[in-house]
């Protein structure tokens, strides 16, 4: 795939923030801040108001040549969130990717292969008006180049994949069902899970009490407490807490050692908070 380099010229205070992409040989800007592989292009530059959010309409990856990647790119002079979504209809969309925009930050998600066929992105802005915002969308075709001699076989030996009746042996990703809560009737940490490679979280917060505040905590090396912000499965928000029931959250926990869904508050009833951890 061709790669170009973009260039993001600074404002008059010295921040990133392009209003649009050129290829190379200027003048009048400044050294790149950062990659964009394959063809990016411009989706939105018009500033979002407080908490005010993009979407991209969606786009059918089906076409002439197929799409099976994505990637997105973001600066604001305040944060938010961007999010890549999938969908099978083009109407309910699940999300697939999220990452955090720091103010002031030009910031990218990783690549994301898609497997449904229509693809979004949206970007929620947090709880302050932007003056400066700009949104770039990359897509990609793959990533290898696989040639081969019509004349010669495959030289591929199985055998060290393959069961003893011949059967090809399929390692599948390990799944840990943890209770952080069992109806907890009164606030406190619960028990702690330990992340042993997983990668992402899947929380489950229900009961019967009357009011209640969970805090989700990731444990680093060090075993100090920082605050993870998960994304709500309904709508896709984000926050690193919750005063609601009846919801699932899904995070990224890679790096953590332990993972923490603390019950800072609650009065009457009861609270359990269930999780699934995937590698």
């Amino acid at each position: 795939m061709v790669k170009y380099q973009y260039e993001f010229p600074l404002d008059k205070t010295g921040k990133a923030g392009a209003v649009k992409p050129y290829r190379g040989e200027k003048t009048d800007f400044v050294t790149p801040v950062s990659n964009l592989s394959g063809v990016a292009e411009i989706l939105t530059n018009a500033a979002l108001k407080a908490t005010e959010a993009y979407s991209q309409l969606g786009q059918d990856r089906l076409g002439a040549v197929l799409i099976s990647k994505v990637k997105g790119c973001a600066y604001a002079d305040r944060e938010g969130t961007l999010f890549i979504e999938e969908s099978d209809n083009n109407n309910i969309w699940t999300t697939t990717a999220a990452v955090n925009v720091a103010a002031g930050v030009l910031t990218a998600t990783d690549w994301v292969y898609i497997t449904k066929r229509y693809y979004r992105f949206r970007y929620v802005n947090g709880n302050l008006q932007q003056s400066e915002f700009v949104l770039y969308q990359s897509v990609g075709a793959g990533e290898l180049d696989v040639r081969l001699n019509e004349n010669l076989p495959l030289q591929i030996d199985f055998k060290e994949n393959q069961t003893d009746d011949g059967r090809l042996k399929v390692e599948a990703g390990k799944t840990i069902d943890f209770v952080f809560h069992e109806n907890a009737e009164s606030a406190g940490e619960g028990a702690a899970l330990s992340v042993e490679g997983a990668s992402h979280l899947l929380v489950e917060v229900f009961g019967t009490a009357e009011t209640s505040e969970v805090k989700f905590w990731g444990k680093s090396l060090s075993g100090q407490k920082l605050p993870i912000k998960g994304v709500k499965s309904d709508d896709a928000s984000a926050a690193c807490s919750t005063l609601g029931k009846d919801e699932a959250w899904s995070f990224d926990i890679k790096g953590f050692k332990e993972i923490v869904m603390e019950i800072a508050s609650m009065t009457g009833g009861s609270l359990s908070i269930k999780g699934t951890a995937v590698s």
